[in-house]
């Protein structure tokens, strides 16, 4: 049988129940009733969480109907409550204090223009200490590239895939040491469509070779020579170019 209909105990209607004809009646019952204390433990469950969720919405609505007529004073005596001080240091966390001994905070500008943080690149530290630059977002490749970059810095992009413009500041130096190229290719690549590539062709670029076309969307550059570093990924580069980040 594949169905029976039996009664339903509470109104006497007949309740049509599916069975599985490859098994014995028994264990058709043992199956349903498997079926049936899972569903209860489910019922159980959904009905103190709705339960749960009622005395928590009301406690808002109480809070909320109290704080809109509450002073000043009673604000604070509010926010000093176990429950209200919980909620607030988990959707609300204060901000965290400068560190007065740190470094100073890298102001970027153009011209007179302080540039916004969406703007500002990704800051990293190869082995030697040379800085490499990654662009968040399209506007911000066009303005790396094509603004911040300058003298004898080079260019690292993924041929062939989108990604992040990456700029190994070169500090005027023409022959920068080998592991900071491969830290700026590491770069490129881990900020690009390909990441989780094991291989891959990252092309270099001294920033002079490197224009913005006229009309071009944004994050579109052309480069006119250059070379290309066939990279074999590592994880442990990786790991330390990305730990080396800096705080802007």
């Amino acid at each position: 049988m594949e169905t029976i209909a039996i009664p339903d105990f509470a109104s006497g209607e007949p309740v049509e129940v599916p069975l599985d004809p490859r098994l014995s009646p028994q264990k058709n019952l043992d199956q349903l009733f498997r079926r049936a204390r899972k569903a209860e433990k489910r019922a159980r469950k959904a009905a103190g969480e709705i339960e749960a969720a009622r005395e928590r919405l009301a406690f808002a609505q109480r809070l909320r109907a109290e704080a809109a007529e509450a002073d000043d004073e009673r604000l604070t005596e509010l926010e000093a409550e176990p429950e209200i001080a919980r909620l607030l240091a988990r959707y609300f966390p204060p901000e965290k204090e400068a560190a007065g001994t740190g470094p100073p905070k890298k102001v970027w500008k153009v011209g007179k223009r302080e540039l916004p943080t969406r703007l500002v690149p990704k800051r990293y530290v190869t082995e030697s200490g040379l800085e490499v630059w990654v662009g968040k977002n399209d506007e911000g490749n066009d303005l790396l590239t094509t603004r911040l970059a300058r003298g004898n810095d080079l260019f690292f992009h993924l041929e062939g895939s989108p990604g992040s413009h990456v700029i190994l500041r070169t500090e005027g130096r023409r022959e920068p040491p080998h592991e900071a190229l491969l830290d700026a290719a590491e770069l490129a690549v881990h900020f690009s469509k390909a990441k989780k590539a094991t291989r891959a062709p990252v092309h270099v670029a001294e920033i002079k070779d490197v224009s913005k076309p006229s009309g071009a969307k944004p994050g579109l550059v052309y480069v006119h020579r250059g070379r290309t570093i066939q990279l074999k990924r590592s994880e442990k580069r990786l790991q330390r170019i990305l730990g080396s980040r800096l705080d802007d």
